[in-house]
């Protein structure tokens, strides 16, 4: 006797559920959802990490062009040293880069609420490793945003997704990441205090004399350094010493880098200090399920030290800094130049951003001021702030938007300004392009030529994020030794 449709039709559908319910099970295992549902602490913890993608992806919603298509159109891009030939792979045009960074952003809405009101953190944990992807993507597709707190951001997300220990690696993660924070504090900037007593208001709601000054710097160093330290003591008193510490630091730092680093290490730090009774490495045992988050975690550490192996002060040169957490960690005076050269047509365009130094009246503004001057003949046809791309025909050779979306931490990095030069080459074909970089670090009166290079086509030089570039000039024995680091 033959079955019955409905009979086939219930089988097929009983066979497809159960497959469904095979697959959500291996992926609940993969991300570890029976701990998260079981822990309201990694409950908020994922959910602070998920409100951070939504606002990463509300902020870059509002600078979609640069992620887009009209980017490339508009030479307005600045991908990745790591990865300078990435920018293919960006296909969206302006609108649908904007629909997509606004859908990623709901997303990420939606996955913190499911963690609760749904029984299961599998969705939540699903939408997290999505938003994780698709961050790193579009973080490298532009150097320019490139800073700390996304840097701490997507760390901390990875290891929440792999690791088979969650509270005890989130921890010890949180812990690592202050470490790596003392580390590339290790210059003349922090440890003789010269960033902060450099610039006008010293630090805020303390004394401004320069001694208090140094000693803040000098003491925030040690408690990254060694207050971590105190989580593997069974002295309670220590440990609580520490996280007051720390609390008490995430909320004073918004006074001073803005709500982006403290929006997220205040909850981040709140919850993984909760219920902290005992040392971080009790009950303990080494298995095989935690090699991927000690790998991360090794990788992570090596990346804080690479840029002590390549000559030259990283925060000079940036090279290798950004394999850390770095800091804007200097007080900068940038001042750009190129010189470009095509028929009878000249421009010489200046690209300066200083910080206003103690001395100068308030009224001067401290920001990025942009000034062209426009040869025709060898006569001088025009000179002008530059406020719109500068155009040779239906060429952009100049777009004041790709300067002034570099941020504080971007802004002095010679990649920025080589790939300039050789995008100016590669698009228009100039007859000549020369190209100069100088810098002032912590109101110095001296001045260092990072890059002169007279026909940029002629030299060819590439740029390599893992070594020296013989390009970039280092400090001569004349400078004075804080230029001169380490």
């Amino acid at each position: 006797m033959l079955p019955s449709s409905s009979g086939i039709s219930s089988s097929v559908e009983s066979a497809g559920n159960g497959r469904l319910a095979s697959v959500g099970q291996r992926l609940s295992g993969l991300l570890g959802c029976e701990e998260v549902n079981r822990d309201p602490r990694l409950k908020a913890v994922c959910a602070a990490l998920l409100f951070y993608f939504h606002m990463t992806f509300a902020f870059w919603w509002r600078h979609a062009g640069s992620l887009s298509t009209r980017g490339n159109e508009a030479f307005d891009f600045v991908p990745s040293p790591l990865f300078q030939n990435l920018r293919w792979l960006v296909f969206m045009d302006g609108f649908q880069t904007e629909s997509y960074l606004y859908l990623l952003g709901m997303l990420a809405l939606l996955g913190m609420f499911s963690l609760f009101l749904l029984r299961t953190s599998l969705l939540a944990l699903c939408v997290l490793a999505f938003l994780f992807l698709n961050k790193v993507f579009f973080y490298l597709c532009d150097l320019r945003l490139f800073a700390n707190y996304h840097h701490f951001h997507l760390l901390f997300t990875l290891v929440v997704l792999i690791s088979a220990e969650k509270m005890r690696s989130f921890r010890a993660v949180l812990a690592l990441s202050y470490v790596m924070s003392a580390i590339v504090k290790m210059t003349p900037s922090w440890l003789s205090g010269e960033y902060f007593n450099s610039v006008p208001g010293k630090l805020p709601l303390l004394p401004q004399a320069g001694w208090v000054v140094t000693t803040a710097s000098v003491a925030l160093i040690v408690l990254e350094l060694f207050g971590p330290l105190c989580w593997f003591t069974r002295i309670k008193w220590l440990r609580r010493l520490s996280f007051g510490a720390f609390i008490l630091f995430h909320v004073y730092s918004g006074f001073i880098v803005g709500y982006w680093y403290m929006s997220l290490m205040l909850p981040l730090a709140v919850v993984a200090f909760m219920g902290f009774n005992e040392p971080l490495q009790a009950g303990y045992r080494f298995s095989r399920r935690h090699l991927p988050t000690l790998a991360v975690f090794a990788v992570a550490l090596f990346g804080s030290f690479y840029h002590l192996l390549i000559p030259g002060d990283a925060r000079l040169t940036a090279e290798g800094k950004y394999f850390g957490l770095f800091m804007f960690d200097a007080n900068r005076e940038v001042r750009f130049e190129a010189d470009i050269q095509k028929g009878t047509n000249f421009w010489t365009i200046q690209v300066t951003r200083s910080w206003r130094n103690p001395g100068e009246p308030a009224g001067v503004d401290p920001g990025m001021r942009i000034h062209c001057d426009y040869y025709q003949n060898g006569w001088l046809s025009s000179s002008f702030a530059v406020t719109q791309p500068i155009r040779d025909g239906n060429e952009v050779l100049f777009n004041p938007q790709y300067f002034l979306g570099a941020s504080i931490r971007t802004i002095g990095d010679p990649y920025l300004y080589h790939h300039y030069a050789r995008e100016l080459v590669r698009r228009h074909h100039p007859d000549r392009v020369a190209i100069r970089l100088d810098q002032r670090l912590d109101g110095h009166p001296e001045v260092v030529r990072l890059v002169d290079i007279d026909d940029f086509a002629e030299l060819d030089p590439a740029y390599d994020p893992f070594r020296h570039n013989e390009w970039i000039n280092l400090p001569g024995p004349e400078s004075p030794p804080q230029y001169r680091w380490p």
